[in-house]
This record gives C-alpha cells, sequence and structure tokens, in this order.
C-alpha cells in the first residue's frame, strides 16, 4: 500500500483498519514504565529514520519510482512503508528469486515485478513471477485497474476468500485457493487477519503451507503481524525466524518442509517438577529432533 492521498475529485479507495504498516506503531505503552516507553521511542525514531532514508534512496530509482507513483495515483490506500518497498526490492535483487508469492496486493506488487524484470535484464533469461493474493474484492478491482503496463506480463493477480485453516494447535486465517507454484519467496501481509467465521483477531497461515510442500528452500519477508511473528518463531524457530527492530519486519529462511517444527509432549519433559507448580512451556521442534515419528 502507499502512502499517498487521492487526487481531487477521485474516489477514495481504504483497505480494512487491520491493514499493517503505518508509522509509527500504535501500541498503547501507558500502563509500562518508563524504559519501555524510551526503548518503544527510541525504535518509532529509527523506523521513522529509515523510512526517510528509504524514499530516498527510492526516488533516484527513477524507473522504479514512476512505477510506484503510477501504482498509486488517485488511491487513498495505507499499508507498508517506504522502507517495506526498499527492502523487498533489496531483497529480490539480491537472492533472485522467480516465483514469487505475495499475500496482499499493493504497490509492493509493482515494486517485486520491477526487481523480478531488473533481474532478467542484467542476467537474461526468464524473469519469473509474482502470484499476488488479494481478499479483498473492492481492493483487487482497484490493484488490477492501476498495475502498470510496464510489470503486468510477469503479475499474476488472483482473488480469493479468506478461510480459517489449522497448523498443529494454532488456528490462522489464510486465502481460500493459492496456486499450487515452486515458490522460493514469499511477502506476506495478508490477508486481513480477522476470521470469517467470528471475527477473532489469527495469524496469516499461508507462508506455513507453501514451507510444508516446499523442496527448495523459501525465503520470505513478513510484515508488522506480532501474533504471526511469534507463531513463526515458534514454527521454525528464532534462528529462521528473525525479527528485526529497525524494519518492523520478520525475515524467514531459507527454509524448506524439513525445517517446519512440530509440537509433542516430548516437548514438555523439562519442564516437570518434582516439588512445587509446574509449568508447561510452548516448545516445538523438527521431527529428526524427536527420533522420528
Amino acid at each position: 500500500m502507499t502512502e499517498s492521498g487521492s487526487a481531487p475529485g477521485e474516489q477514495e479507495v481504504r483497505r480494512g483498519d487491520a491493514t499493517p504498516g503505518a508509522l509509527p506503531t500504535l501500541i498503547n505503552t501507558t500502563r509500562y514504565g518508563f524504559l519501555v516507553k524510551w526503548r518503544k521511542t527510541i525504535v518509532d525514531r529509527m523506523v521513522a529514520a529509515r523510512s526517510r532514508r528509504a524514499k530516498a534512496t527510492l526516488k533516484r530509482h527513477t524507473e522504479l519510482w514512476s512505477l510506484m507513483t503510477e501504482a498509486a495515483a488517485g488511491t487513498a490506500v495505507t499499508g507498508a512503508s517506504y522502507s517495506d518497498y526498499l527492502t523487498l526490492y533489496e531483497q529480490v535483487k539480491s537472492f533472485k528469486p522467480k516465483e514469487i508469492l505475495e499475500c496482499g496486493t499493493g504497490i509492493t506488487t509493482v515494486v517485486l515485478a520491477q526487481a523480478l524484470l531488473e533481474n532478467a535484464r542484467e542476467t537474461g533469461g526468464d524473469p519469473g513471477r509474482v502470484t499476488s493474493m488479494e481478499d479483498d474484492q473492492e481492493w483487487y478491482d482497484v490493484a488490477k485497474t492501476r498495475l502498470p503496463e510496464a510489470v503486468s506480463s510477469v503479475v499474476d493477480l488472483i482473488h480469493s476468500p479468506k478461510v480459517d485453516g489449522y497448523y498443529k494447535c494454532f488456528r490462522g486465517v489464510m486465502y481460500e485457493t493459492v496456486p499450487d507454484r515452486p515458490y522460493d519467496f514469499v511477502f506476506s501481509d495478508g490477508p486481513d487477519r480477522h476470521s470469517p467465521v467470528n471475527g477473532d483477531k489469527l495469524f496469516n497461515l499461508d507462508l506455513i503451507n507453501v514451507v510444508r510442500r516446499a523442496d527448495r528452500p523459501v525465503r520470505a519477508v513478513v510484515d508488522n503481524h506480532y501474533l504471526t511473528f511469534y507463531i513463526l518463531q515458534k514454527v521454525f524457530g528464532v534462528s529462521l525466524a528473525r525479527y528485526s527492530t529497525s524494519h518492523k519486519l520478520m525475515f524467514v529462511g531459507p527454509v524448506t518442509k524439513d525445517d517446519v517444527r512440530f509440537l509433542k509432549k516430548e516437548s514438555f519433559i523439562p519442564d516437570l517438577r518434582l516439588f512445587g507448580t509446574t509449568e508447561l512451556k510452548l516448545r516445538m521442534a523438527r521431527e529428526d529432533w524427536f527420533g522420528g515419528p
């Protein structure tokens, strides 16, 4: 999503209030002590400064900036920050994926697609594809009309409703229909995390679903969903699901289906106490760490 406003006389199109990415983070710290408030202030300043630097860097990429401006014109959507745009651009330029799954269509779609095309120009060969999923019908219709022609050849925009899903004890939300493709890069910024069943705020499940089928390494960038961050660290471990305070993003990977962790009763053995209260902690480990099924 972009931070720009709508042009005079044009209809504003906004996604739901749950769309992440606005700066600074809207976390209530009134009940916390001085140290927590001070730390949050410093983090917000770091994030804002990074976003300003990212905007300046993006403007120097004149072709990319022009496409982003074209896609944003006339809308009032909010979401990804300039820092997010630059991060995604740099990730694709650096790791050169071929099959990108984007969960949540936006200006980020243009950024990912342009990076693929630039890679192809530099190295030759097939540029690859961005499969961009969107659950909001209104925004999907707008995004189709706003997608610049220059990148449309490598973008597959797909509308899919969201549904509840599960991984082990975790209940999440995911797209109902995601094409089965050999994804090697995922940007997770959707769907809206509220359950279509009862409105509960859940985590985004699609990345886990992709990795569970993946034979080749997958890298991912996950936007500002703290519940999703927590569960991804349980499923992949802290070393493979790394949260960056300055980016306000999580970087996952490289991971394959062999890196997905499970929850078994053996996980709780270290917590057992002969005396006092036994507090069971949620630990997960790869299947081979348990000695097999």
